[in-house]
C-alpha cells in the first residue's frame, strides 16, 4: 500500500473509530418491530440534505431533540446501559420528533413538569440538552421570571445520567411563578469555557421560545454550580437580575491546595501566565464586579468539603469595597444543604423579587480579558498592555450632566449613552484619570474615550490587534465553530503520529464537552471551511498542507520536535507545541496548532484546556504541582499578537 492510500485508510478508519459513539447508529432491538437506529441515522441524513426552513420554531425545537435521541442510544448501545428496550425508547423519541416536524408541530415543555429540551451548538455542532420546567401559572402572553440552575460534579454525569433536580425542588420555583432552566454545561466543566457557552446558549434559545421577564433572571447553582453562579454574575455585570450561589468555590488560590498537595498556598509562588488563568475564573479577584448586582450566598456552617470561609471571605471583600452581598449560613450543616429544599426557598423566594437595573450611577469591573469586556454601560475596549488585568470605576456625576472615570490599563473605554443615566444629548464634559475633556456620542450611542495612546489598527496588516473574540488564551478557540484538521501531507510515520494525536483528542473532547466536531484530513479542507471555521491543526508545516500554507506568518517556527521562540531554539523527542494564533488565511478566525507531543497526559479530562496560555512548548513526561506539563517556554503574545520578553516564561523556576 502507497503512503497516499495509508493515509486515507488510517485516517478513515480511525476517525470512524474515534466518532463511532456519535457518528454510528445502534443496532435494530432484538424481537422490535418498531424502526431502528439505523432508519432515524438516515432519516437524520436525509434531513441535512433538504430544504427545509431551519429557523422555523417547530425545526429548532425537534431536530436537536432527534439528534440527541440518535446521540443517547449510540451511547447507550456502547455502554450497555439501560437494556435494548431503553434504546428503543430513545429511537422512538427521535422519530416522534421527526413527525412533529412533518406536521409542523413544534415541541413545547408541559407545564408542571421538568423536560428534557435540546438546542444545536455553534462550536461543535453537537445537540446538546437542557432542562426546562415551567410553572404551573405560565402564560405564553406574559413575561415570567426565570431562575437558571448550575448543576454540581458528579464524575458520572452524562447525556444517559443527567444532574437535575426533583419534583419538589422543582415546585418551589413554581411556587414563586419561575421557570426553572437547568443547562447540562457539557458535563463537568466549572461552567467555564464550552460550559459557560452552553449556559448562555440554552437561556438563549429557551428566551427565543418561551415568555421570558429579561428584567428577572435569576443566576444560582449549588457546589460547582455554586463558583459557576459566581463566574456567570462576575463576568457578566448586567445580565442578570439576581445571583444565589449556594456552598460554591470563591478562591481557587485556597481550593487547589486543599486538593492538590503540591499546589503553592502562595499564589505568587505560581509561574505567571499560571496565575493569570487561575484568577481570570476566579470569583475573589473579580468581586468588585458583584457592584449593582443583588447576591444572595448560602453555606453550610460546617462544610468540610468546600469550606464557609469562601463565602466569608466574599461578603468581607464587598464590605471593604462599600457594598453588600447577603449571606445565610445553615447552623450545624454539611456542604449538601442542597439536598433539601429550604435553601432553594430561600433563595428563590429572594430572588424573583429583584430587578435588573440597567442603569446604575457608578459601575466597578475588574477583567482579565476582552471576552469579558462590557459591565452594565461600559465597555473595555482595549487594554493598554496584555497579561495583567484591567479595571475601570466609573460615575454619572449629580443629575446625569458628566462622568469621572478612574481605570487602570485601560486603553479605550466605551460608555453606551442609552443606558447611562445621562441627562442631555451631549457632548458631556469627561474626567478621565484626572483629565478634563468633552466627548460626543457616536451614531450608535456611544462615546469613546481613549485613555492610552495606542498605534491605530491599520486595515489589512498582519496580525490584527487583540480584540473581542480574537484575544486568546488556547481555550476561546474552542467557544467558536471549529474543526480538527489531520495533517497528512508528511511521511508515514509523520501521519501516524498525527493520527494517533487527533485520535486521542477526539477521545478527550468527547469526555469533556459530550460531543464530537468536524474532522478533516487537510487536503479535504475547503476555502469555506477556513473561512468559517477556527482550524485546530494538527501536525508541523512539513505534514499538515493547511499549516504549511500560513507557517510563514506565524511568530514560532516550527519543526519536527524543534521550536523557535524569539530567536531561542527548544528541541527534543519528548517536547510538543500548543499555540493559539488568528489565522493567516482568515484573519477573523484562530488557528489552534497541535505539534510534536500532545498535551495534557495526566491533567484530568475537565483540565485539558483551561489552564494553557497563547503557547507552550512543553515536555511529555514531566509535569508540574498541578499535573500540567512542565514548560520549556510559555506565555501570551502582547495585544499586537507579537511575542514579547514580558510575557514569555521560561525554565522551571517561577518569576519572569
Amino acid at each position: 500500500m502507497d503512503v497516499y492510500h495509508l493515509r486515507q485508510t488510517v485516517f478513515i478508519v480511525a476517525l470512524w473509530s474515534a466518532c463511532g459513539c456519535v457518528a454510528q447508529a445502534p443496532p435494530p432491538v432484538p424481537g422490535s418491530s418498531s424502526r431502528s437506529g439505523k432508519d432515524l441515522q438516515k432519516a437524520l441524513a436525509e434531513l441535512g440534505g433538504s430544504d427545509l426552513d431551519r429557523e422555523t420554531l417547530s425545526y429548532r425545537t425537534n431536530v436537536p431533540l432527534a439528534r440527541l435521541a440518535l446521540r443517547k442510544a449510540a451511547l447507550g448501545q456502547r455502554s450497555r446501559r439501560g437494556g435494548q428496550s431503553k434504546m428503543a425508547g430513545f429511537v422512538a423519541d427521535g422519530f416522534a420528533a421527526l413527525d412533529r416536524l412533518a406536521a409542523q408541530k413544534p415541541f413545547l415543555a408541559p407545564k408542571g413538569e421538568l423536560t428534557e429540551c435540546a438546542y444545536v451548538t455553534e462550536n461543535d455542532g453537537t445537540a446538546q440538552p437542557y432542562f426546562l420546567y415551567l410553572p404551573p401559572s405560565y402564560d405564553p402572553d406574559t413575561p415570567t421570571p426565570m431562575v437558571v440552575f448550575l448543576h454540581g460534579w458528579v464524575p458520572t454525569t452524562s447525556l444517559l445520567d443527567p444532574w437535575t433536580l426533583g419534583p419538589e425542588i422543582c415546585a418551589v420555583a413554581g411556587k414563586h411563578g419561575c421557570m426553572l432552566l437547568i443547562p447540562y454545561g457539557r458535563r463537568n466543566t466549572d461552567f467555564q469555557g464550552v460550559g459557560e457557552v452552553d449556559v448562555l446558549a440554552s437561556t438563549e434559545h429557551v428566551q427565543s421560545i418561551y415568555a421570558v421577564d429579561s428584567e428577572r433572571i435569576i443566576m444560582s447553582g449549588v457546589s460547582m454550580g455554586g463558583m459557576g453562579a459566581w463566574n456567570m454574575a462576575l463576568r457578566h455585570p448586567g445580565l442578570y437580575a439576581a445571583c444565589a450561589p449556594i456552598t460554591g468555590q470563591t478562591d481557587m488560590h485556597a481550593w487547589w491546595p486543599r486538593v492538590l498537595r503540591d499546589w503553592p498556598r502562595n499564589r505568587d509562588d505560581l509561574f505567571p501566565f499560571r496565575r493569570f488563568m487561575v484568577e481570570w475564573d476566579n470569583p475573589i479577584d473579580l468581586v468588585m464586579n458583584a457592584r449593582n448586582q443583588s447576591m444572595f450566598i448560602q453555606h453550610g456552617e460546617h462544610d468540610s468539603l468546600i469550606p464557609v470561609e469562601h463565602s466569608r471571605r466574599m461578603v468581607s471583600a464587598a464590605r471593604e469595597l462599600g457594598f453588600a452581598i447577603k449571606i445565610f449560613e445553615f447552623k450545624g450543616q454539611n456542604h449538601y444543604i442542597y439536598w433539601d429544599t429550604p435553601c432553594f426557598e430561600n433563595a428563590w423566594s429572594w430572588a424573583v423579587k429583584q430587578r435588573l437595573n440597567r442603569s446604575p450611577e457608578r459601575v466597578t469591573y475588574k477583567t482579565y480579558s476582552l471576552e469579558y469586556d462590557t459591565s452594565f454601560w461600559v465597555r473595555i475596549a482595549g487594554f493598554a498592555r496584555w497579561g495583567v488585568p484591567a479595571s475601570v470605576d466609573c460615575r454619572v456625576s449629580e443629575g446625569g450632566t458628566g462622568i469621572e472615570v478612574t481605570a487602570e490599563n485601560v486603553a479605550t473605554l466605551m460608555i453606551d449613552t442609552k443606558q447611562a443615566p445621562l441627562t442631555g444629548k451631549g457632548p458631556w464634559p469627561v474626567v478621565a484619570n484626572g483629565v478634563k475633556t468633552h466627548a460626543a456620542a457616536d451614531a450608535d450611542g456611544f462615546l469613546h474615550i481613549d485613555l492610552v495612546a495606542l498605534q491605530a489598527p491599520v486595515p489589512g496588516l498582519w496580525p490584527p490587534a487583540k480584540r473581542k473574540g480574537l484575544c486568546g488564551p488556547i481555550e476561546e478557540v474552542f467557544d467558536g465553530p471549529f474543526m480538527v484538521v489531520l495533517g497528512t501531507g508528511g511521511t508515514t510515520a509523520e501521519v501516524s503520529g498525527n493520527l494517533a494525536n487527533v485520535r486521542r483528542w477526539l477521545g478527550e473532547w468527547d469526555g469533556f464537552a459530550d460531543g464530537m466536531p468536524s474532522a478533516k484530513r487537510d487536503s479535504a479542507v475547503t476555502d469555506e471551511e477556513i473561512a468559517g471555521h477556527n482550524l485546530v491543526l494538527f501536525g508541523t508545516p512539513a505534514s499538515n498542507t493547511v499549516l504549511r500554507r500560513m507557517a510563514d506568518k506565524l511568530p514560532i517556527r516550527i519543526g519536527d520536535h524543534e521550536y523557535e521562540v524569539a530567536g531561542k531554539t527548544y528541541k527534543g523527542d519528548d517536547l510538543g507545541l500548543v499555540m493559539c494564533y488568528p489565522n493567516p488565511l482568515a484573519p477573523n478566525r484562530y488557528i489552534t496548532i497541535y505539534a510534536g507531543e500532545l498535551y495534557g497526559g495526566k491533567c484530568g479530562v475537565n483540565h485539558k484546556h483551561d489552564l494553557l496560555p497563547d503557547f507552550i512548548v512543553f515536555r511529555k513526561d514531566t509535569f508540574s504541582f498541578d499535573d500540567t506539563n512542565e514548560h520549556r517556554v510559555a506565555g501570551f503574545f502582547n495585544t499586537a499578537w507579537q511575542l514579547d520578553s514580558d510575557l514569555t516564561w521560561v525554565g522551571r523556576s517561577p518569576g519572569k
